[in-house]
């Protein structure tokens, strides 16, 4: 007698499931431990099943950093609202942070390796506005706003900023041990300096008329 087929809202939750399982492995372990034999084993099921619901590991890879460009898309709108509120450190720290710690960015070297699964993700990326060039409008509009609440100085370059910061973060994604990611508190502590650089100053009592 043959099986029952798997309904498609019990393959979307399974494939949910295991997304979810694949993107552990790869925060923890990192983008090299992600196999579908590890996967299984995450999981507790046979090693057959993910190729039930995925074709390939290559197609988790996509999976995962696709859904990670609506996350950072959310962080991205949050940036900007942040503006006016906390500190600009902090805000830059924690946007930062959400860059880094995506599951997305210990496999942005393979991407960047494989021209067909780079092809595949660039363009939603970018669409959503965190790709390389979406980073630097991002930081633009908050330093922007953060310019206008009196926060930063008017005469920042907020473009120059905003590209010298997104790419120090493109550089952390896919460098790799050649260019190791600062600690946390070296990078709250590198961004509250230049934030502190930019900062608006008021005038001093005597220049007042």
């Amino acid at each position: 007698m043959a099986r029952p087929k798997r309904s498609e809202e019990t393959t979307r939750r399974l494939r949910a499931e295991l997304l979810e399982h694949a993107s552990t492995i790869v925060r923890r372990d990192g983008a090299a431990a992600l196999t579908m034999r590890a996967l299984a084993a995450e999981v507790g099921v046979s090693v057959g099943l993910p190729y039930k619901v995925f074709a390939d590991r290559r197609e988790i890879v996509t999976e995962i950093v696709r859904r990670e460009i609506n996350t950072l898309r959310a962080a991205s709108e949050e940036l900007v609202a942040t503006a006016g509120r906390g500190t600009v450190g902090d805000n830059l720290t924690h946007f930062a942070e959400a860059i880094l710690d995506s599951p997305a960015a210990p496999l942005a070297r393979e991407l960047h390796s494989d021209d067909q699964l780079l092809g595949s993700v660039t363009g939603a990326a970018d669409e959503a506005g965190v790709g390389p060039t979406g980073l630097v409008s991002v930081l633009g509009r908050y330093l922007v706003a953060e310019q206008q609440a009196g926060r930063v100085a008017g005469d920042v370059d907020t473009d120059a900023i905003a590209f010298l910061l997104a790419g120090a973060l493109h550089n952390l994604l896919i460098a790799g041990p050649a260019w190791p990611r600062p600690s946390q508190r070296e990078l709250k502590r590198n961004l509250a300096g230049i934030a502190a650089a930019m900062a608006a100053h008021p005038s001093p009592m005597w220049a007042a008329t």
